[in-house]
């Protein structure tokens, strides 16, 4: 396990953004936290939970997946898809975390959504532990521990640090991009 001074999350979340876009639970002007594309200067929500999930960055809920091109009688059917960039998402609690499972057992079965899979395949999630769930969280309900998300990366924060535990392949080449931020 890593560790990163908080006066140092500037530094964590530009190396992260240079990966491709980084998108951190950032409060918005009325102050709901939401997945948002980071910007320099952009902190973290101190919200818990945000006001729509991280499954929304890997399957949203509206999609332009064609374009039509009608010249006279003729209609031509333009695919607008674009190839997924890589993207990294922070900050993702635990029951999000554990939501992608479910989502990957419904879109990555036969037939496979390749508009879902190459989102997977090219975004990498940063969890975050939580320290102490609200009541109304389910996470105990499902079996969740909220204090050891699912994700690449697993972090938690406390007392100064943010802590970082890569567990997958993924997790293991992001934290090799950012390893001279990192302290053991």
């Amino acid at each position: 396990m890593k560790k990163l001074s908080l006066s140092k999350i500037q530094d964590l979340f530009a190396a992260l953004n240079g990966v491709g876009t980084l998108y951190i639970p950032a409060d918005d002007a009325s102050g709901q936290a939401k997945f948002t594309p980071w910007q320099e200067g952009m902190t973290l929500t101190e919200n818990l939970n945000t006001v729509r999930s991280a499954k929304d960055l890997f399957f949203p809920q509206v999609e332009n997946l064609v374009d039509f091109k009608v010249s006279g009688k003729t209609i031509e059917i333009v695919e607008n898809r674009h190839t997924a960039e890589d993207f990294v998402v922070f900050g993702v609690r635990a029951c999000d975390a554990r939501s992608f499972e479910i989502l990957d057992r419904v879109f990555l079965s036969e037939p496979v959504d390749t508009f879902y899979k190459a989102r997977r395949d090219h975004g990498t999630i940063v969890s975050l532990a939580c320290g102490q769930p609200e009541e109304s969280c389910f996470c105990k309900v499902f079996g969740i521990d909220c204090a050891e998300p699912e994700g690449d990366v697993v972090t938690w924060l406390t007392e100064g640090y943010l802590y970082w535990k890569p567990v997958t392949e993924k997790g293991q080449a992001l934290t090799a991009l950012v390893a001279d931020l990192l302290e053991d």
